[in-house]
């Protein structure tokens, strides 16, 4: 028991332990709810006054290309200046007169900031939509003078765009570049646990572990230095970076990943051992620093550079923090 009393008194000998415990309860879930702010934000449509019929399928054609409905043209607008759209299209609900009178300048507003990310994207989206609704008002005026009514030029128009018989793309949803709410979560708590994980293990356990079992073997004798120092230490210290961990773990919601990170946090206690058996201190700092950071770039938190360069799926592999990915 009094060995494990002088360990948590060492605990206290700097601001490095109690920092890293600190930072493994707030930092995981403050970057899982970092994960709604960092996605895209979705384009906006709104029609102005009563919407007509080719105003409904304009609308309809923007819904399927990812736009989210406003319910004003002066709420999208703001929406943009606000940054919780990256850009709006603004629809006159009376569009088919418009087109019918070949008045184009109204036939829409396209709004973006300078702040917009994807503002050329959703313009072509835009510019598709119009094509649509637009398309046959084309057809007509070329077919001007041959008898064949509007109407019956329109109709003709959409009943072979209802058959198929008409060129079009058939829209299909997959999981592209806005990556799901819940799994952007899962990325950015796995990156920020496995990463400050990693850190306190090897710099608060390791490192002070091995200096001062070092110091005190040259006056106690190593078997006695590890038994009466080490071993109580890598229990208190460990121990306390796993409950940590899993209090933050709870906080989050995921009860899951407490057996996870028991395991891993294991993993980081041999490996930090082997690393302290090597000579020389300098070095180890430099490279602990280096797989952090490399870590950092290659773990899949924000985006995944395997899907780019497959050999980064090797390469990670041979990094700590991502062993936790893996459990």
């Amino acid at each position: 028991m009094k060995h494990l009393l002088f360990a948590v008194k060492r605990l206290f000998v700097s601001f490095r332990f109690p920092l890293f415990l600190l930072l493994l309860l707030i930092l995981p879930l403050l970057a899982q709810r970092a994960a709604g702010e960092v996605a895209v934000p979705a384009p906006v449509y709104a029609i102005e006054g009563q919407a007509d019929a080719d105003a409904t399928r304009m609308a309809a054609c923007l819904e399927e290309a990812g736009f989210a409905q406003a319910d004003s043209a002066g709420e999208a607008r703001d929406a943009v200046a606000r940054g919780r759209a990256d850009a709006a299209v603004i629809i006159p609900g009376n569009i088919s007169s418009n087109l019918a009178n070949k008045d184009f300048k109204a036939a829409l507003v396209f709004v973006k900031s300078p702040n917009s990310l994807q503002a050329d994207l959703w313009q072509e989206h835009a510019a598709a939509a119009l094509f649509t609704v637009y398309a046959p008002y084309i057809m007509a005026d070329a077919l001007d003078g041959s008898g064949l009514s509007e109407e019956e030029i329109f109709a003709a128009y959409y009943d072979r765009i209802e058959s198929g018989a008409l060129f079009r793309f058939e829209l299909e949803s997959a999981k592209g570049y806005l990556t799901p709410l819940s799994e952007r979560q899962d990325r950015f708590f796995l990156g920020a646990m496995s990463l400050l994980l990693f850190a306190a293990c090897l710099y608060g356990a390791a490192e002070p572990l091995a200096d001062e079992t070092k110091t005190l073997s040259a006056r106690i004798g190593k078997r006695r230095a590890l038994l009466s120092f080490f071993l109580p230490g890598a229990v208190i210290r460990y121990g306390l970076f796993y409950l940590a961990a899993a209090c933050a773990s709870l906080l989050c919601g995921r009860a899951a990943m407490l057996l996870p990170l028991l395991f891993y946090v294991l993993l980081l206690a041999i490996y930090g051992s082997l690393l302290k058996l090597i000579p020389g201190k300098n070095w180890q700092g430099i490279f602990c620093l280096f797989l952090l950071l490399l870590s950092l770039a290659l773990c899949p938190i924000y985006t995944d550079l395997s899907l780019v360069v497959p050999a980064v799926a090797i390469a990670r592999c041979f990094l700590p923090p991502w062993w936790l990915w893996i459990l």
